[in-house]
């Protein structure tokens, strides 16, 4: 008889995300167990004993799942639990702290695909990243830069402290990134002006791009938001906007619920490729992205 399927979601937050918990029961998994207020150094037992609980057989409709608000966290205690395992009590790990790394992903493979009908590549683009140091602007800007893009991280507040953040990515990460100043209306507008692609993923409900920001711009060609909430990031461009343009300019706009279509599609799919698998699968933003891309 098959054993039943269980997802452990665990997160260093006080509280799981019900849409993880929707999106493991819709994928197909039978149960989903939360753990909340995790510490790194618990990973290690809390994989192991979910490991020896079961025979190998029964490891396999296992998997874990790492969420919370920090993406570098949920990087590290991935990490944590696959170096846990060994053969043949080896079962599979997904990140996707806040939903950040499916996010992210989507929103990248949409402008892919835009790019993709102008005859160009990410690869070509020069990205600029507003709400760069939150977890979907994080993550963007490390899926462009492994896309070999040129990577802009917007200071939103002083240019020191968003160099010393794209300095530990860089580190971390082995991304080249660079910061340039996004502290007033002037210097967004400089910064718009000389960039191909603009990403806002700043907090929800705040309004960061005027449309007197960027409808001067000759180089823009892509702008997307995340926030669904009103007022949008960025003025004009509509949550249900996907490849449209932006009030009648010539750039063109993706907007939240566009990006969060994918995103839906895309965590369910890796969450039904865990569960698929005959061998562990250790999945995270750069799969992610390659997802979102299959499924465009």
């Amino acid at each position: 008889m098959q054993k039943v399927s269980i997802l452990h979601l665990i997160t260093a937050a006080k509280n799981a995300s019900p849409f993880d918990v929707n999106m493991a029961f819709d994928a197909g998994f039978d149960k989903i167990v939360p753990y909340t207020n995790v510490e790194l150094a618990e990973v290690e037992a809390l994989t192991q004993d979910a490991m020896f609980s079961r025979s190998p057989s029964g490891v396999k409709r296992e998997a874990l799942f790492f969420g919370g608000r920090d993406i570098h966290l949920a990087l590290d205690m991935q990490h944590a639990a696959k170096n846990s395992m060994f053969t043949p009590f080896e079962m599979s790990t997904m990140a996707d702290p806040s939903g950040a790394f499916t996010t992210a992903a989507a929103m990248l493979a949409k402008m892919d695909a835009q790019l993709k009908l102008m005859n160009q590549t990410l690869a070509q683009q020069t990205i600029a990243i507003f709400g760069a140091s939150g977890t979907v602007g994080s993550t963007a800007a490390l899926i462009a830069a492994t896309q070999t893009a040129t990577v802009q991280l917007v200071a939103h507040k002083d240019v020191a402290s968003m160099q010393a953040y794209a300095d530990k990515l860089q580190t971390r990460y082995d991304v080249k990134l660079q910061v340039v100043d996004g502290t007033s209306d002037a210097a967004k507008a400089l910064v718009l002006a000389n960039t191909s692609v603009a990403i806002c993923a700043a907090s929800a409900g705040l309004r960061v791009l005027k449309m007197a920001d960027f409808m001067q711009s000759t180089r823009l060609k892509i702008m997307a938001d995340v926030n669904a909430v009103a007022p949008s990031g960025i003025e004009g461009l509509e949550v249900m906007s996907d490849g449209e343009q932006v009030a009648g300019s010539h750039i063109l706009g993706i907007g939240a619920l566009a990006i969060g279509q994918l995103k839906y599609k895309t965590q369910q799919r890796l969450l039904q490729q865990m569960l698929a698998a005959e061998g562990p699968q250790h999945l995270s933003y750069q799969h992610a992205f390659a997802m979102a891309r299959d499924l465009i």
